[in-house]
This record gives C-alpha cells, structure tokens and sequence, in this order.
C-alpha cells in the first residue's frame, strides 16, 4: 500500500501525503509523479518537489515527519 510523500527539496519539509485507490475494489494503486503534482496546492513550487514512495511506516506515532535530504530517509522530529 504505496504513500507518497511530496517534500521540499532543499529542507525536507513534507508539503503532502497522498495516496491513490481503486473506487471499485477499495485496493490502494501506484500513481506516477504527474498525477501526484497535478492535485497539490498551485501556490505550491512544483520545481523544487520531491517525492518519495514509502510502502509501510515504522515510525513513532508523534513527532513532525520529514525527510532527511541527504539520505532520502522518513524521520518524525
């Protein structure tokens, strides 16, 4: 069950968390990075997105999630 994670480039900052699903069989579907630009805010600088597809989260429950730049890893702060 994919989730992606839109973020800021330079800061990690998670902007979005999407998920795409089938309307007829509830099952979650892979979505390709057009699809997921094509719903997020305008005032949002597409340019500097990144996004990251995460299968399952082992995180902590509380914390702010971000992503750390350099190693492309999900964090919670």
């Amino acid at each position: 069950m994919p989730k992606y994670y839109v973020y800021q480039r330079n800061t990690g900052e998670v902007v979005n968390i999407h998920e795409t699903y089938d309307a007829t069989s509830g099952l979650s579907m892979r979505a390709n990075r057009e699809e997921i630009l094509s719903v997020l805010d305008e005032s949002l600088d597409k340019e500097n997105l990144e996004i990251m597809e995460v299968e399952s989260e082992s995180l902590p429950a509380s914390g702010v999630i971000r992503i750390d730049p350099t190693t492309k890893s999900l964090v919670r702060e």
